[in-house]
């Protein structure tokens, strides 16, 4: 089934809008996917229509990929063309038999393309995987027990091969946060053939073992924890261990996941581990509650949280954002419509499994307004509407919006931490708010000493007795030993390399 102009466009449109949204994509283990023959993408569904997207524009080899949809949208005509030239497949759901239920899909096998589908069905926000469904499974078991009832050629005498799934995991360690990272992990592919003697003895119980197969593949892709506690517990010790990284971390995948099952584990036999799980949650939501980051109490750990040191640490994070301001601030001024239209198709809606896609969807629907009128604008206040003023204000305008987006990353930081230290100054020289904001600052910072601590002594107690703490001091060790020797060492890294003297030694 060809791909025309319509998808093309709509792939254009997204890596646009992916570009303006995400700081950075990371691929990972993409070697995995096989460059030719027919395959089955299945993949994580926590973004909505940002997953398709991520998937579409960052695939590797740059195949193309076809999605699934309802039959019923493709009944009118004019809808049906649009969907057919963007490459969507249209599913018959109302049908019992697999051959009719995935009929176009396995036209578009046949020739050797991929469909990428979502086996949890539907977009969420748990701290696991959602259970997955059995479709996936039944259309490459089906399609292979097709195509040996019929080995004939294709029309263009090609010889079509069985499809294999393709396990990947889409990860978003801040997934509605505007220029925060999106991870994509490939798995290795699963091939049909060592389920189909029991397919075709029991299609249910090969589609549900394929399924299960599946389920654990994508498993070891991701980052999953039983409950939410466990997940916070595990985000806030990699944030005390990891200083300054995030989801930019490259292994952040290994890491999380380690620390998720070495604290579940450990806290069933180790009492300390059990009230750290405690104490790691507990000061997450105390952060959230006061609107700070880790890194605004991380600043104080080594003297109190006094009203000189808050003042001087907030002054002079301001004069650094109002020398940097010039230089910013027309492009902040020209992109306010789409912050105020991002902050609040983020603030109104419920689920947070929507909030990136209403973000990027009402930033798109700005763009044509804002970016025309600011090109119109230009050419005849600059240029003075002159035929070569109009190339001038194009090239001008495509310079202004890469400028303001490949710059805005830093500024974007500085910001939310000059907002971090206004809060700070507000509490602890103003005394200003409710629920005796200082004191629960102090506090704070008390209780992130005793977690770092606590941390720390878990890694070093069970380095070599668990396989997940281990892993975890591996990836503090290769943070050490990136640094070299400590003694040379000046100005911003240096600071951080004060923070892993924990892990010097050892």
């Amino acid at each position: 089934m060809p791909f025309g102009i319509g998808h093309e466009i709509v792939c254009l449109i997204s890596r646009g809008a992916l570009w303006s949204f995400f700081v950075d994509i990371k691929l990972q283990d993409e070697h995995n996917v096989p460059k030719e023959g027919p395959l089955i993408v299945a993949a994580t569904h926590h973004n909505m229509i940002v997953d398709p997207a991520i998937l579409s524009v960052t695939f590797p080899e740059q195949r193309r990929l076809h999605y699934w949809a309802k039959d019923s949208m493709f009944k009118n005509p004019n809808a049906a063309k649009f969907f057919d030239n963007c490459g969507v497949v249209p599913v018959d759901r109302k049908t019992k038999n697999n051959a009719q239920l995935y009929a176009a899909t396995y036209k578009v096998m046949r020739l050797g393309e991929s469909v990428a589908v979502f086996p949890e069905g539907t977009s969420h926000t748990l701290p696991r995987l959602g259970t997955f469904k059995d479709g996936a499974s039944f259309a490459a078991l089906e399609y292979a027990k097709l195509l040996d009832e019929d080995p004939r050629p294709n029309p263009d005498g090609s010889i079509p091969r069985k499809a294999k799934i393709v396990p990947v995991g889409i990860v978003y360690p801040e997934k509605s946060k505007y220029r925060s990272v999106a991870i994509v992990r490939y798995g290795k592919p699963i091939e049909v053939d060592p389920y189909m003697a029991t397919y075709l003895e029991d299609p249910k119980k090969a589609a549900k073992q394929l399924t299960a197969d599946l389920t654990h593949s994508i498993e070891a892709l991701t980052v999953n924890a039983p409950d939410w506690d466990s997940r916070d517990a595990a985000e806030m010790a990699r944030w005390l261990l990891f200083p300054g990284e995030n989801g930019s971390m490259r292994d952040y995948i290994d890491v999380t996941q380690g620390l998720i099952n070495a604290i579940n584990d450990l806290s069933q036999t180790d009492q300390d581990i059990a009230l750290l799980k405690q104490s790691l949650r507990s000061y997450k939501m105390e952060l959230d509650a006061l609107k700070l980051r880790d890194v605004h109490i991380a600043k104080y750990n080594e003297k109190d949280i006094t009203a000189a040191s808050t003042t001087i640490e907030l002054l002079r994070r301001t004069l650094t954002s109002i020398i940097d301001l010039p230089l910013f601030l027309p492009g902040l001024i020209g992109h306010l419509p789409f912050y105020i239209a991002g902050y609040y198709g983020g603030k109104l809606e419920m689920y947070e499994e929507v909030r990136a896609q209403n973000k990027i969807v009402y930033g798109l629907f700005l763009v044509p307004f804002i970016y025309i009128f600011a090109f119109i604008w230009a050419w005849f206040t600059l240029f003075g509407g002159t035929f070569f003023g109009f190339f001038v204000s194009l090239a001008t305008l495509g310079v202004f919006v890469w400028y303001h987006v490949t710059s805005i990353d830093e500024r974007y930081e500085s910001f939310k931490d000059l907002v971090g230290r206004w809060r700070l100054f507000d509490a602890v020289v103003l005394g200003r708010g409710m629920w005796r904001r200082k004191e629960r600052i102090l506090q704070l910072k008390k209780l992130r000493d005793v977690n770092v601590a606590g941390v720390r002594d878990m890694v070093y107690k069970y380095r070599s007795k668990n396989d997940d703490v281990h892993a975890v001091w591996s990836a503090v060790r290769t943070r050490v030993r990136q640094f070299g020797d400590p003694a040379k060492l000046h100005g911003r890294k240096k600071k951080l390399a004060k923070q892993y003297e924990w892990a010097f030694e050892g």
